[in-house]
């Protein structure tokens, strides 16, 4: 992937509000929008998450999307959630790493998309992509949505948020340093054919092995282990029988 030009009003729509970053960034990106274009919001006012669930978008968290075109199989796009998994956990350490340290807040990930702060919830990915018709490559809007300064009242204390935790981070501040980062991870990754790297570099960051998941994928929920990544970036889990099952498409929860 060749380097982005720098970071400046060409390549930032920033808008005080929006429906979606990714519906915006999916509009531009129909009207020939460049790779690299970011679309950031102050407010959402319909946030989308997994699964066409809705998203709270309180002022000064982080919502952004990344549109990318390339010529990468459309089938490698759902790595593109590992990849931005990592990048999003480099810029977040590389901005409030020793405030997070001294709050003792470890920061994992969570297969498909989330980002974890103390096993909570700080943030989430949802990368949308479709067949752009130019060598059958892809394009793919990747949104972002960080909870900086707020965090909802989830069932259980499942939520966080940055501030929470001891550190100060502004929305607009925080692009300069995920643009670098998702910069060096789509390169490392390179269109699928580096993902044995971004796969490890996943791996060191996430949840530990033996950790409880739960998997629900729409045909009813499956209690096990969490047993790592296949070699295309699905999850394995060891069920409760000692089967290692593959997860290629679910909603997956924390369980005891």
């Amino acid at each position: 992937m060749p380097p982005w030009p720098p970071l400046g009003p060409a390549r930032v729509v920033h808008l005080a509000e929006t429906g979606s970053t990714n519906s915006e960034a999916l509009r531009l990106a129909s009207h020939g929008a460049a790779s690299g274009t970011w679309v950031i919001a102050d407010r959402q006012t319909a946030g989308r998450g997994r699964s066409g669930r809705s998203w709270q978008s309180e002022p000064g968290n982080f919502y952004a999307s990344l549109i990318l075109r390339d010529v990468f199989p459309l089938e490698k796009a759902a790595q593109l959630a590992l990849v931005s998994g990592v990048a999003v956990h480099a810029a977040v350490t590389a901005a409030a790493g020793e405030n997070l340290q001294a709050a003792h807040a470890l920061l994992e990930l969570k297969w498909p998309n989330d980002i974890l702060l103390g096993r909570r919830k700080l943030g989430g990915i949802l990368v949308e992509s479709s067949v752009t018709g130019r060598n059958k490559g892809a394009l793919a809007v990747v949104g972002i949505g960080l909870n900086l300064a707020h965090h909802p009242d989830l069932p259980g204390g499942t939520a966080t948020d940055i501030l929470a935790a001891g550190a100060s981070i502004a929305p607009l501040n925080f692009l300069p340093s995920l643009d670098g980062t998702m910069q060096e991870w789509n390169s490392k990754w390179a269109s699928g054919t580096g993902f044995p790297a971004v796969r490890e570099a996943w791996l060191a960051r996430s949840l530990p092995l033996g950790v409880g998941l739960t998997v629900n994928s729409g045909r009813g929920a499956v209690k096990g282990v969490f047993a790592g990544l296949d070699p295309d970036g699905a999850l394995l889990l060891t069920d409760e029988t000692g089967a290692l099952q593959t997860v290629t498409f679910g909603d997956v929860a924390l369980s005891t």
